[in-house]
């Protein structure tokens, strides 16, 4: 062999690969060494888009002032667009519409803070509606509120209403369930009071229990599209009935009683377009999918992707109060609120819609510690200790606190199976702001976080429509940052782990450059 050969030979070359932001989300199924290289092992507080991953938004102190925590939030929109929202802690329903302290309560005398509720429109106005099981169900009707009794104007008669809770609206008609039984009561047609008429479940609920809530969705075919009513257990039964009229003989008909696995918590489902997503012990299940070709295995459930992660938090606060699914159209996003310690610690499991790519907020740092969230217009608000919060809204949490991020995309070969030598890493990012991010490079599927902090050092120009008019510059835009930073680490397979912080800067990750040394040939 030729001295030049040897030398070409025992010469390692550095080697650049770039690896794009992991826009496939959260991944917590698949094994770790064959992962698509477009997913996440970790993407806290990073909300995956269609090409870029951004960190999430913040929150603003909305109306503040509660002495306990806000366990329930109700969005009332009335016939002429007026948008109301209403707060209730501990044994009081607030006005939170208006930014700034609270103020006297509009109700009060109640049990508990935690209310299921409805819009509903009849003859004469639209209403909010709201029951918990305990107290007289509340009925708000743009003006005043009336605690609904068997004698108040309006009035429910045939039951005791405190045993009410679980509203619904199907087919023109108000539903209720009737706290620990089989039986959910109908109100006339059209109508906010009158004569409940009770129907009885006690022979469809073969796995025993009682109804915990009341769901609608529809389902359409090639043939044909219908609205569909189901009555779900505790022990995860769901029996759907089609039809019209309750009160006349085959006009309510049956249509199958399908097991969807234990619901979690009261506030177990929610409906999203024309369907309704249930949280079970399970995951996340379609009603409509579990008519249509029913739950067959965990793929077909909605949060397949986080479902060990969302599994694992089931069997640890599957107990806690504050489970619920809420979603923001205008933000495109599904959220899953989990109670790691009730009225304490929540995090969130968080989908993009558009392509059905899964995050976590506050499961690492900065979390939303929100007991319940309520979408009203195009804003969305959770409640939490002391205050309402407006969410979704800024680059700081509490319009002062710093945003953590962490991030650790997929294990990637970079198409050699040679052991390499990583030397470098740079992250190419969108911002608005000065920051240096905190990396930590892992070889061979571990999943270290870095031993260092970032850093954020406030936005570069003042930002439009924040800086005065004549006197400062705006920036014209978002800049791309691309530094490299020194790392260490030899391996087969290779990640960083990247930590971001921000008080006030849009930060996108467009891409991860990655500088290496592949061994020689063998």
């Amino acid at each position: 062999m030729s001295a030049r050969g040897a030398a070409v030979r025992g010469r390692a070359v550095a080697v650049t690969q770039t690896i794009p932001a992991p826009i496939g989300g959260l991944n917590a199924v698949d094994s770790i060494a064959a992962m698509p290289p477009t997913d996440a092992v970790v993407l806290d507080n990073w909300v995956p888009q269609t090409t870029f991953c951004t960190l999430r938004n913040g929150y603003v102190n909305w109306t503040t002032g509660f002495t306990h925590w806000v366990e329930t939030l109700m969005g009332y929109t009335g016939l002429t667009g007026t948008e109301k929202l209403f707060a209730i802690s501990n044994t009081s329903v607030y006005d939170a519409t208006a930014q700034g302290a609270v103020g006297a309560a509009v109700v009060t005398g109640l049990t508990n803070a935690r209310w299921e509720y409805i819009n509903t429109s009849a003859p004469g106005g639209s209403y909010l509606y709201a029951a918990n099981g305990v107290d007289t169900p509340l009925l708000y009707d743009g003006i005043n509120w009336t605690k609904i009794t068997g004698i108040s104007s309006p009035a429910i008669t045939g039951v005791t209403t405190t045993t009410l809770r679980s509203p619904a609206v199907w087919k023109n008609r108000i539903w209720f369930v009737q706290n620990n039984t089989n039986l959910a009561w109908y109100l006339p047609a059209q109508s906010i009071g009158g004569a409940a008429t009770s129907f009885d479940l006690s022979t469809q609920f073969t796995l025993g229990g009682s109804i915990l809530t009341i769901l609608t969705f529809s389902l359409s075919s090639s043939t044909s599209f219908d609205d569909f009513i189901a009555f779900l257990s505790t022990e995860g039964q769901m029996v759907v009935y089609a039809g019209t009229d309750p009160n006349t003989a085959g006009a309510f008909q049956i249509q199958g009683t399908y097991y969807v696995g234990k619901p979690i918590g009261r506030r177990c489902w929610f409906k999203t377009g024309s369907d309704a997503i249930i949280i079970t012990a399970a995951g996340l299940v379609s009603a409509s999918s579990a008519i249509a070709v029913g739950i067959k295995n965990p793929k077909d459930t909605v949060s397949y992707k986080i479902l060990t992660l969302i599994n694992d938090d089931i069997s640890m606060y599957s107990g806690n109060f504050g489970w619920e699914g809420a979603v923001y159209p205008f933000g495109n996003k599904i959220i899953i609120n989990v109670p790691q310690n009730e009225n304490s610690r929540q995090h969130q499991y968080v989908m993009n819609t558009v392509n059905d790519s899964w995050c976590s907020y506050g499961l690492i740092a900065s979390p939303w510690n929100a007991a319940t969230f309520c979408v009203l217009g195009n804003s969305i608000y959770f409640g939490g200790a002391t205050v309402v919060a407006k969410c979704e809204t800024g680059q700081a949490d509490a319009g002062t606190q710093q945003i953590f991020g962490s991030i650790q995309p997929a294990f990637s070969y970079f198409k050699t199976d040679r052991q390499k030598m990583f030397t470098m890493v740079r992250p190419l990012m969108q911002t608005t702001g000065n920051f240096t991010p905190a990396l930590a490079l892992n070889t061979d599927f571990n999943s270290d976080p870095p031993t260092t902090s970032p850093t954020f050092s406030g936005t570069t120009t003042p930002l439009w429509n924040v800086a005065l008019w004549n006197v400062s510059f705006w920036a014209t835009g978002p800049f791309i940052q691309k530094s490299w930073q020194t790392v260490t680490g030899i391996g087969f397979a290779a990640s960083v782990y990247m930590t971001v912080s921000t008080a006030g800067a849009t930060i996108n990750l467009l891409s991860l450059d990655y500088t290496f040394k592949p061994g020689g040939i063998l």
